[in-house]
């Protein structure tokens, strides 16, 4: 039991390293413009499929990551929307097909993203009136950094997993999954 809480925490921690490491590492790239921002670490925003506690890895990497560059509004509000579109991925780990359950979270990201972080700069900041164009351009962000990098992650983790499901089968169901369903 002891061997699996170290697991799970590292993991938690390994995951909140690495995104905000990726978030500051290309905050000033060519990816990142004043209206279109594509974050590479948005790669390991569908984790929570996999991994329950890749929520809190993802919630507090974003913190960390906003900090540089940040505002504490963007700090408090972009990591909500991150953990909003985490908790959807965490209950959609029960969609046993996986394309539908990816689908699901990638949308959830997607929208949790493109509908939440815009307020920290348009509505919260005194000018409402952008707040759709806003959405558009932070969801289309999102789309491309999803579409591109974490749907990928997810769709090798997925047949990962169905590797290893088979493996078990035929081994009697003696080994143990990680990040299994």
């Amino acid at each position: 039991m002891r061997n699996k809480a170290t697991l799970v925490i590292t993991r938690a921690s390994v995951i909140a390293a690495l995104y905000a490491a990726v978030t500051i590492l290309f905050a000033f790239s060519s990816f990142a413009t004043a209206t279109l921002q594509v974050r590479i670490s948005e790669a390991l925003t569908l984790l929570p499929l996999f991994f329950p506690e890749a929520c809190i890895g993802l919630y507090v990497g974003c913190i960390l990551g906003n900090v540089i560059g940040g505002n504490a509004l963007d700090i408090v509000v972009g990591s909500f929307a991150t953990l909003i579109a985490s908790l959807v991925c965490l209950a959609a780990r029960l969609i046993r097909f996986a394309p539908v359950k990816i689908t699901v979270g990638a949308i959830a990201t997607i929208l949790s993203n493109a509908f939440i972080v815009p307020l920290s700069f348009t509505v919260f900041a005194g000018v409402p009136e952008i707040y759709m164009v806003q959405v558009g351009w932070v969801a289309l962000g999102e789309l491309i950094a999803v579409t591109c990098f974490a749907v990928p992650v997810a769709i090798y983790l997925e047949r990962k997993n169905a590797k290893k499901n088979r493996q078990t089968e035929q081994n009697g169901g003696e080994t143990e999954l990680a990040g299994a369903n």
